[in-house]
């Protein structure tokens, strides 16, 4: 294997656990994008098989229906509303809509399965600044998003304006609007939080004060090695020249595998716990690393992240978020449960 992701059962399962444990609340398990990029086919069946979990969100339909093939059989949430063409997918998938334009209620008027529906209390996304007359639908659900969990007044605000605007709703058998980034706060209206990132153990944004077990390890082989001369110029545009002679590493994953080139010549990889810098551009299949005074041979393996390093510390480095590189991980990387 030229680079694969290890994901720890026990880990999810305890991290699903400990949000429980948080909110005394049950969870809406958010897999959507390949589940966050760490494989869908892979971690699908131990999450929905979870019994502090009571539904699955899905961003589209062909998301849902793609966990059905799987056997899943748990509710099925989709978060991205719903459109005429897709009708088919959610009576033959037994998929539940969340509504939140005019539109989708239109969509929906020959469905008599349970919908949910969204108010944008601030997010400015998606969502309905006011109740809209949904006499028709069986509304069984109600959710919003927060914008800003780290502003304490702008996110109690949010949550104020929510409990408002579903006070003319009746038989709500879900209402979520916890995400993992708002596990800090106490919703006592609300059923659910619905959770993504830190089921797999990662923060949702920097300073987060929840801590969860790390769940994901990405490992990636050296597949050469040699000595290059001082002055010798690396990689593209070679924006690094070596300062000595120099051993260097070239590693079997790139900017294609999702290894964000923002780390060029800023990020770090380790090898037996040693912190090795990255050294000239990051290139689409490869990496090459400073491997000079360490004991390291062409077929080892280097960690991108797992002990030493996270997500969400490699997204810091690179200046985004730690979401955007896990989506980012593409179908070469072997997914491997342990």
């Amino acid at each position: 294997m030229r680079s694969y992701l290890l994901i720890h059962k026990r880990a999810l399962r305890r991290n699903l656990e400990r949000i429980y444990s948080i909110q005394k609340k049950r969870i809406i398990a958010v897999l959507k994008a390949n589940a966050y990029g760490i494989g869908l086919n892979v971690v699908a069946p131990i999450i929905a098989n979870h019994p502090f979990v009571d539904m699955i969100a899905v961003a589209c339909p062909t998301e849902g229906a793609n966990l059905r093939e799987m056997g899943i059989k748990k509710p099925i949430l989709v978060l991205g509303g719903a459109f005429e063409d897709e009708l088919k997918l959610f009576k033959n998938y037994s998929l539940t809509p969340v509504i939140s334009h005019i539109e989708h209620i239109r969509a929906l008027k020959h469905f008599s399965g349970n919908v949910h529906i969204k108010f944008d209390t601030g997010m400015g996304r998606l969502g309905f600044l006011d109740l809209p007359d949904t006499k028709n639908l069986k509304i069984v659900g109600a959710m919003t998003h927060l914008c800003c969990p780290q502003d304490i007044k702008e996110t109690q605000s949010q949550i104020e304006r929510f409990k408002n605007l579903i006070k003319g709703l009746r038989n709500l058998k879900f209402i979520h609007i916890q995400s993992s980034g708002s596990l800090t706060y106490r919703v006592k209206f609300a059923t659910h939080v619905r959770v993504g990132i830190s089921i797999f153990g990662e923060k949702p944004f920097e300073g987060f004060k929840l801590s969860f077990q790390r769940a994901l390890e990405l490992r990636a082989s050296i597949i050469s090695i040699k000595e290059v001369p001082e002055g010798y110029g690396v990689s593209y545009s070679k924006t690094f020249i070596t300062p000595r002679k120099t051993k260097l590493g070239v590693v079997a994953i790139g900017y294609a595998d999702g290894l964000s080139r923002q780390l060029s010549n800023r990020g770090f990889l380790y090898l037996n716990s040693q912190k090795l810098p990255i050294v000239g551009n990051i290139t689409m299949d490869l990496t090459i690393m400073d491997l000079t005074n360490v004991d390291a041979k062409v077929g080892d393996y280097v960690e991108v992240v797992g002990p030493n390093q996270s997500f969400s510390e490699l997204a810091k480095i690179a200046n985004t978020i730690p979401y955007e590189l896990m989506t980012s991980l593409s179908f070469r990387i072997k997914r491997i449960l342990v």
